[in-house]
């Protein structure tokens, strides 16, 4: 099954280096690699991706934050991932909703993976 991806940029040449590299695996399909502003949001409703990348400098500028919250907002069940050219790292933002009660609740804190520096003696 092919994964469609969509790629946000603020800059240029790691968007366009990014997309080259994606758009080589048979099982991605690259609908889109866009510019880092609102209209995103609107070739979202238009595009309808499985995933999308956004790439940029650490730390994230202003409007990635406040994009990414409005993404998940409007499309919560859309993987919305997060590469950087400064860090070897791979930050996933979802904001998915699930029905709870108390019961569920404390399950759901107690899956929780907790980082390794907030571990005190366990």
């Amino acid at each position: 099954m092919k994964r469609r991806v969509a790629l946000v940029c603020g800059e240029h040449l790691l968007g366009e280096s990014l997309e080259h590299t994606l758009r080589h695996f048979e099982d991605v399909e690259m609908i889109g690699s866009w510019k880092l502003d609102d209209q995103v949001l609107s070739l979202l409703a238009l595009q309808t991706p499985d995933l999308l990348l956004i790439a940029e400098q650490e730390p994230p500028c202003e409007k990635t934050l406040y994009l990414t919250g409005q993404i998940l907002d409007r499309y919560p069940n859309l993987p919305v991932m997060r590469v950087t050219l400064d860090q070897n790292v791979i930050r996933i933002y979802t904001a998915r909703t699930l029905p709870a009660r108390s019961t569920e609740l404390i399950d759901l804190i107690r899956q929780i993976p907790v980082p390794e520096e907030n571990r005190k003696g366990d």
